[in-house]
């Protein structure tokens, strides 16, 4: 089992889309969760769908750093899926980045 890290950042957020445009979502988020996931300092990421909403998806990250966050905001994996999001028709979208101070496994 590999050693647990906690993360310095987290964001977590919501995105709204039209929900006629969630394969074409699927598409890009396919080769952006992977590339995102190889990353150095990417201890987490997920970029799911709502099961109960159409057209919803939460995005969930973790971060060992703000380094390597901002290497992620610069990466040209993330500026495909920015240039292409036009496409998705968003109707709402809300990220948050938390600074983690502590951490505590309640489960």
């Amino acid at each position: 089992m590999s050693e647990e890290r906690t993360p310095a950042l987290v964001i977590s957020g919501t995105i709204v889309i039209d929900p006629a445009r969630v394969e074409r979502a699927r598409e890009l988020v396919a080769p952006l969760t992977v590339a995102t996931r190889a990353e150095a300092g990417c201890l987490a990421y997920g970029f799911h769908a709502d099961l109960d909403e159409p057209g919803t998806f939460h995005l969930y990250e973790e971060w060992e750093s703000a380094e390597a966050n901002a290497a992620h905001s610069a990466s040209p994996h993330l500026a495909a899926f920015m240039d292409a999001i036009g496409e998705l028709d968003v109707r709402r979208a809300r990220l948050d980045r938390y600074e983690v101070a502590r951490a505590e496994r309640i489960m």
